[in-house]
């Protein structure tokens, strides 16, 4: 009986965060798609089973992440979990990220970095790669 209880509660528990979370959660990493993307994903859909669905800006029909290029999975994970420190940290709790571009192209790194140099202004962002080309990048900027 205790663990029927149990269940219950867990499932309300469960139905609590997805009628609460999820819908703040597609809508942060949205905005956070559409800069990484620059532009051309602009909306995040969360299902039932927190499956991922984008749409491009202007689409009428989303894509599962399950088809999208690899480089634009890579985006939109980086964004889901770029907008879960947003909502679930405190403001000045610092991100650190290991070799979270590893696999963007030129292009989607620079855009990454983009956001990413914004959001350093009210976070510590710590990013860890092994590779020189984010460091050369933000050399680049730095210089202009």
């Amino acid at each position: 009986q205790a663990l029927g209880l149990a269940l219950e509660a867990l499932e309300a528990a469960e139905q609590e965060l997805r009628a609460r979370f999820a819908p703040a959660l597609a809508r942060q990493a949205g905005e956070i798609l559409a800069q990484l993307t620059g532009g051309t994903y602009d909306c995040v859909q969360i299902d039932r089973s927190f499956g991922l669905e984008v749409r491009a800006r202007g689409a009428v029909v989303s894509r599962s992440a399950l088809w999208l290029s690899g480089g634009t999975a890579d985006q939109l994970y980086l964004a889901v979990r770029l907008a879960l420190c947003r909502l679930l940290l405190p403001p000045d709790t610092p991100i650190l990220l290991d070799d979270a571009l590893v696999n963007f192209d030129d292009r989607r790194m620079a855009l990454a970095l983009d956001w990413l140099r914004q959001e350093a202004k009210t976070r510590q962002i710590i990013l860890f790669s092994c590779q020189a080309r984010e460091e050369r990048w933000l050399a680049e900027q730095s210089a202009l």
